[in-house]
């Protein structure tokens, strides 16, 4: 039985990874340390006072009638 070639231009994450230069690394972990980070610090902002997570989500979701 012949095993399929996989497709060499479907990358894996890792291997995407991999090709990146050092710099570039860095600079992707220092965004997912960062996000990481900020991720909770957004939702107990937004989740923490009902008037203004509204307002947060009135600029992302327009209300079909403001009474």
């Amino acid at each position: 039985m012949i095993e399929p070639k996989p497709d060499s231009t479907l990358w894996t994450l890792y291997e995407r990874y991999q090709k990146l230069s050092t710099s570039k690394k860095v600079i992707l972990i220092v965004f997912l340390i960062w996000l990481a980070q900020a991720l909770p610090k957004w939702t107990a902002a937004i989740g923490a006072d009902d008037e203004m997570s509204a307002d947060i989500m009135r600029i992302f979701i327009t209300p079909r009638s403001d009474y």
